[in-house]
């Protein structure tokens, strides 16, 4: 148990100090996927870094006396015990109890997005994605290869909204979202994770709009 927490200590420090670099020095810059590519790789490393031991040898010249190999007895002879805290067992236990509950909520968040695939109409699209009219009102999203419009939308703005999916499918964003999904669930009690994901998320969204806007879509229509 006490490897586990230190182990999770390791991570949660890796991980906050690798955000506040990128914080200070990348967030206010418009190369979003060079950002996009840092927060990812920051975030993996954070949980690779902990593994990597870094040993130095040292020769170390002892001098053998009675008194160093002298060991405290207590009286009566035995050797005194030392007590086991249960504050590490009952940690873990929490820490598994929260990453549940994220992997719990990401599950149905899922399940609410193909309840939402499967009550639509689907029309797949020529260049491969699946076009998924929703018959509730519901924003445009993108997951995987499903795209989710609501029928107010495809009969309004279709064309941006389409571009800037596509966009979304075509950059693999999804993958991004579980992946940082499944570290966040393994670190739900570090701030930094919540705010790389919330991060990650602004940026899938400034790729998305790049697209719609290389793609000749009139700026001011768009916004």
């Amino acid at each position: 148990m006490i490897d586990i927490l230190t182990y999770q200590g390791k991570v949660a420090v890796a991980l906050a100090v690798f955000y506040m670099f990128y914080r200070l020095l990348l967030s206010k810059e418009s190369f979003h996927r060079l950002n996009r590519a840092v927060l990812l790789m920051t975030a993996g490393l954070s949980f690779i870094l902990p593994f990597c031991v870094i040993t130095v040898r040292k020769t170390v010249t002892v001098h053998a006396t009675d008194h160093l190999w002298s060991m405290p007895v207590a009286e009566g002879g035995a050797i005194p015990e030392t007590g086991t805290s249960v504050w590490p067992f009952l940690m873990a236990w929490l820490l598994c109890l929260g990453a549940v509950a994220v992997i719990i909520n990401m599950i149905v968040s899922i399940i609410s997005i193909r309840n939402i695939i499967k009550k639509g109409s689907s029309k797949i699209l020529e260049s491969g994605e699946i076009l998924i009219l929703a018959n509730e009102d519901t924003d445009p999203f993108s997951w995987m290869k499903y795209i989710v419009i609501s029928r107010k939308d495809y009969e309004t703005s279709y064309e941006h909204i389409l571009i800037h999916e596509k966009a979304h499918i075509a950059l693999r964003h999804s993958w991004d979202i579980l992946f940082v999904d499944l570290l966040t669930a393994l670190q739900w009690f570090n701030p930094a994770v919540w705010m790389l994901k919330s991060d990650l998320r602004a940026i899938h969204e400034y790729e998305a709009d790049d697209a719609v806007l290389r793609s000749g879509v009139n700026i001011k229509e768009y916004q």
